[in-house]
């Protein structure tokens, strides 16, 4: 990874993400960039709270919901490196009321299956109106009576069918094979090593003080114009599916050591194992450039292959991937229950993408002066330098690189529109009007456009929008 592209992509990232909130309704998000370890980004927009008026912050905690079935996936390898089971054992063998369970085809289930969604077990059991919060996630006695009451609802082996009740059943694994909690052996084992001082597997009471660190409060969708506080409750006998609260700089963290080479969790060979597609994802009339493995999604666009997992949580949408080969994790946390966090993170890797594959380009000018965010009444678009020009990119919602124009150089700070789309303005001039050095208005084929702050304090100081005379 060419670290200057990384940089230039990091600049307009938060420039991309800074413009997408002033023009989204979400309460709020945070979103991070790491590289081999090092924080790059950790950016903070919005509230964690709207009624109390709370900043959101970089520290804030988040439900990362099934962010969780990476660290119980990581439970179950760590416990088969220790030789105490192997995941190609049926279930049945370490949750021993699974023996006497009347579909029969239970005893076939082992925990390969189970941590691969491939075992054809209920989503979310015969009542899933926790998720809605009219009633109580199950607590252990409940859970166990609702698995034993439900047979298998597809065979098993023979298709990815995602399944919380599949993952909270490899917690059960976990207490039973470690003698200990669930909770308490993720925590010794997973969080505590690895420094995760503000990870936790299940909702804690104290993480609503009013502090930076502690938890936002989530929200609903808008309903009737305005936004529903949900609060914060615990998953009991499903924290292992989806219990875990974290940061964006935990997660980093945590995905960083989740890397092939890292010497950190895991040996390299489980990882592989946790890493290697297992089954397909299907989404009807969507592409088939994503698979599951072992506790994570695995994603390919173009040549690039990430790692990782999104959660669903009432009042919380949440999403990180990480580039294992090229040491990068991307995640994006929101409180609220239509949250962008997937786009975010796609859009963060695209324009990573893009800088990169520019970054190959050697200039000969140094434009960067030139570069920056500029704005009027139809237009809100970012001017950077890729390769010895410049290219303009319009984004569309939260496609950062919707159209990119590219631009030749004529003279001075003149430039010719060389590529775009047929119904813009190819083979016209832009003319970049500098004072002291910096940029103060751009005329772009014919129409001005000014820096993006001055374009914004003209639009605070007007009663409507017009000229006079």
């Amino acid at each position: 990874m060419n670290r200057e592209a990384l940089t230039k992509s990091i600049a307009y990232i938060k420039s991309w993400l800074s413009e997408r909130y002033e023009q989204e309704t979400v309460p709020g998000f945070v979103a991070a960039v790491s590289y081999k370890g090092q924080i790059l980004m950790n950016e903070a927009y919005g509230y964690a709270d709207l009624e109390r008026k709370v900043p959101m912050e970089r520290g804030h905690v988040f439900r990362i919901a099934s962010h969780s079935k990476t660290f119980t996936a990581t439970a179950v390898m760590l416990l088969q490196e220790d030789g105490r089971l192997r995941i190609d054992d049926p279930v049945a063998e370490y949750v021993p009321w699974l023996t006497s369970h009347a579909d029969k085809r239970w005893q076939h289930v082992t925990l390969r299956q189970l941590l691969s969604h491939a075992a054809g077990v209920i989503r979310d059991g015969l009542d899933a109106d926790y998720w809605g919060l009219e009633r109580h996630f199950p607590d252990s006695e409940q859970f166990a009576r609702e698995v034993g009451e439900t047979g298998l609802v597809l065979e098993n082996n023979i298709k990815m069918k995602y399944s919380n009740y599949g993952y909270s059943l490899l917690g059960l694994v976990v207490e039973n094979v470690s003698g200990q909690p669930f909770n308490e052996f993720v925590l010794d084992r997973v969080i505590r090593p690895l420094g995760l001082e503000h990870t936790f597997p299940e909702y804690r009471p104290e993480l609503n003080q009013p502090r930076a660190e502690d938890l936002v409060t989530g929200y609903s969708r808008k309903e009737g114009g305005a936004r529903v506080p949900i609060a914060a409750i615990s998953t009991n006998a499903m924290s292992a599916a989806t219990g875990f609260c974290s940061t964006t700089e935990d997660l980093c963290n945590y995905f960083t050591a989740q890397m092939v080479g890292s010497g950190k969790l895991l040996s390299d060979e489980s990882k592989k194992e946790m890493q290697r597609g297992q089954w397909p994802v299907i989404v009807p009339g969507q592409p088939r450039d994503t698979e599951y493995g072992l506790g994570f999604f695995l994603h390919r666009d173009d040549e690039r292959q990430t790692f990782g997992h999104s959660g669903g949580f009432p009042g919380c949408i949440t999403n990180t991937m990480a580039d294992g080969k090229e040491g990068i994790v991307v995640t994006a946390l929101t409180n609220a229950i239509d949250g962008p966090a997937s786009a975010i993170v796609t859009g963060i890797y695209k324009i990573i993408s893009y800088f990169e594959k520019e970054s190959s380009k050697k200039p000969e000018h140094d434009w960067s002066a030139l570069e920056g965010s500029y704005s009027n009444l139809w237009s809100a678009e970012h001017i950077v330098q890729a390769g010895d020009t410049l290219v303009t990119l319009h984004g569309a919602g939260w496609d950062p690189l919707a159209m990119v124009e590219k631009m030749e150089w004529v003279e001075g700070h003149t430039f010719r529109v060389v590529e775009t789309g047929s119904g813009a303005s190819e083979g016209e001039l832009v003319h970049f009007h500098l004072d002291d050095g910096r940029v103060v208005r751009v005329t772009d084929t014919g129409s001005t456009l000014w820096p993006h702050d001055v374009w914004r304090e003209k639009m605070t100081k007007k009663s409507h929008v017009g000229y006079e005379g």
